[in-house]
């Protein structure tokens, strides 16, 4: 950007990843938190090594005791249920084996306690960096954190930020002791470069019903504190030094989100019914503990995802039966009547988790030792987890999702031992429910042998988002080949009908999940293919609702079969913005579609 458009603050617009619905505008409060960039090597004397040793001691006492008030402060704010991710930093500082590296490096090297602490958490970064899985990947936030603190307490820079007006905080990556240090009754929304649906500051933010977009890149090398911003998370947008008419555009947007709202709360127990009559069903994709108010808040026919690999993740191993069956009756409580879809672990590969046994890495993960392939190698860890659901699902509605299946001899295998289990919890004498079985839809093998699946399973869960990065061979997270990666390509858009059709023609329901559903665009399309499930992030629901309930099943059949016909992914784009932009102009403006790619 020139000095000149730097002075004449010519309005930037981002788009990024939206971790937390909402429209917010305000001003910018720029936080750094960062502290490794300014650490230096200092050799010291002999004698000045056990006086270091104990600064460094110090420094950890401190941050412990500030770690507690920061974890306090959250349990009023968030709840104890959400307050748990502060327990993974005060781990670290009680790891003895993470304080003698440091306190031996120090006396070895007869280095300063600063390079020391660098020195060995750049060391876990190192093995951070090269999991796969986005979720455990970006636990190294915890790492930075744990650091940055124990870096700030042994220069003695005080840590504490009170907000004096309304702010939207932007940071290049906001670690979860900065987030819960700021008075949040101050905070509209947040904005960061960096950061994922799973990184700790998307949980707060969701926990906290605060608006925020991450994965904006360089927004924080532009913005300074006191600039003019806004942001709507639901449509991934930031825009800086924004003009009056932007202003204006971005109000009315905050009016309907705040209109809709009281519609989405009661939308439970309304049936969703397109213009002519067609009953369409909203259930709620589900992982992590701050999600679970939102599946109340918004209404949802159920949870029609429930990704269980959290439970690896919040113990820091594997779950015991009993610990499963706890969180799983949790689960159909919160169902209720409609009932909870829970995926077995989709461990191994490309989602190394800590199961507690050494595990090599794989030469090409994502289509490696992973999810139905991984539990059927650790048989042992299947049997428990169905033990658990079984158990659990004589309390409520549970129905078990088999992930990355692509052949018909997987789910009976798995039947299989379902059925052992469950004979054994009846000699046992507990008391069990049914378990109906499903299938993920994820790769192309299964699309192909869709017809036979359906003959084998109670219904299908459609996942959109591994289904395109299979179906084009490109792996969603890797930046260099993001814009090959196009949910409305024909190929995509075949499988899902043939998929969706398979499942009509054995009677079976067919579950839509991913991103792809969240859309708003994306969802009339799925309805157009034939789609009457969709499966969505909680949050995602209200702005879903409200166009579904706007439009007719019959135009959107149109518009499927143009898109359907289409020979490249443009050509389905340029469909959907001409066709959807032309049809209800009200409800699809040029930023609500799928944007033309550049070169077009």
């Amino acid at each position: 950007m020139s000095r000149r458009a730097k002075i004449e603050k010519h309005e930037i617009r981002w788009r990024g990843v939206a971790v937390s619905e909402g429209v917010a505008a305000g001003r910018v409060l720029r936080i750094h938190t960062g502290g490794r960039g300014n650490i230096y090597r200092a050799t010291l004397d002999p004698d000045d090594l056990k006086r270091e040793v104990r600064r460094f001691q110090a420094a950890v006492r401190l941050s412990r005791r500030q770690l507690l008030a920061i974890k306090r402060r959250a349990e009023v704010a968030l709840g104890a249920e959400h307050a748990y991710i502060f327990d993974a930093q005060l781990l670290m500082l009680e790891d003895r084996k993470l304080l003698d590296e440091v306190e031996d490096y120090i006396r070895q090297e007869c280095a300063n306690a600063e390079w020391a602490v660098k020195v060995a958490s750049d060391k876990l970064l190192a093995v951070y960096a090269e999991i796969k899985d986005d979720y455990l990947r970006e636990r190294s936030s915890d790492i930075e954190d744990v650091t940055r603190r124990l870096l700030v307490a042994l220069s003695g820079e005080a840590q504490s930020r009170r907000l004096t007006e309304d702010a939207i905080v932007v940071a290049e990556e906001l670690l979860p002791s900065s987030a819960a240090e700021l008075d949040f009754s101050h905070v509209r929304a947040i904005a960061s470069d960096a950061g994922g649906w799973t990184s700790h500051t998307a949980i707060i933010a969701r926990g906290l019903g605060i608006p925020a977009i991450v994965g904006l890149r360089d927004l924080y090398r532009h913005a300074r504190t006191g600039d003019e911003i806004v942001i709507d998370a639901g449509r991934g947008e930031v825009v800086l030094h924004p003009t009056g008419a932007t202003v204006e555009h971005f109000t009315e947007a905050r009016k309907l989100v705040h209109a809709g709202a009281g519609v989405a709360t009661d939308g439970g127990g309304v049936p969703l019914l397109t213009t002519d009559g067609v009953e369409i069903i909203l259930r709620a994709n589900v992982e992590l503990p701050p999600e679970y108010e939102g599946v109340r808040r918004y209404g949802a026919r159920g949870i029609g995802l429930f990704r269980s690999e959290f439970l690896f993740t919040q113990r820091g191993g594997a779950p015991t039966e009993d610990e499963q069956c706890a969180a799983y009756t949790e689960i159909a409580a919160l169902a209720g009547a409609d009932g909870a879809k829970v995926r077995l672990f989709d461990l191994g590969g490309d989602k190394q988790h800590n199961t507690g046994e050494f595990e090599t890495a794989e030469r090409n993960p994502a289509l490696g030792l992973r999810a139905i392939r991984y539990s059927f190698q650790h048989e042992d860890m299947l049997r428990t987890q169905v033990r658990a659901l079984m158990r659990a699902a004589a309390t409520g509605r549970l129905d078990v999702v088999l992930p990355m299946i692509s052949d018909v001899s997987e789910v009976r295998r798995a039947r299989r031992i379902i059925e052992e289990e469950r004979a054994r919890l009846g000699a046992e004498g507990h008391a069990t429910g049914e378990l109906k079985i499903g299938a993920m839809i994820e790769v192309p093998a299964a699309v192909m042998v869709a017809d036979q699946l359906a003959r084998e399973v109670d219904f299908f869960s459609l996942g959109t988002n591994d289904l395109v990065q299979y179906l084009l061979a490109v792996d969603r997270s890797n930046d260099e080949v993001a814009g090959w990666f196009r949910t409305l390509h024909p190929a995509v858009l075949q499988s899902i009908k043939r998929t969706i059709e398979a499942a009509g023609g054995a009677g079976i329901p067919a579950i839509v999940c991913g991103e792809m559903a969240a859309t708003p665009a994306y969802a009339l399309v799925l309805v157009g293919l034939g789609a009457r499930v969709l499966s969505m992030a909680a949050a995602a629901m209200p702005r879903v609702r409200r166009t579904l309930a706007r439009v007719d099943a019959a135009s959107a059949r149109e518009v499927a079969n143009l898109c359907l016909d289409s020979a490249t992914a443009d050509d389905a784009e340029e469909t959907v913005r001409a066709e959807l932009g032309g049809r209800w102009p009200h409800l699809f403006s040029p930023e609500n579609l799928p944007a033309a790619k550049s070169g077009e």
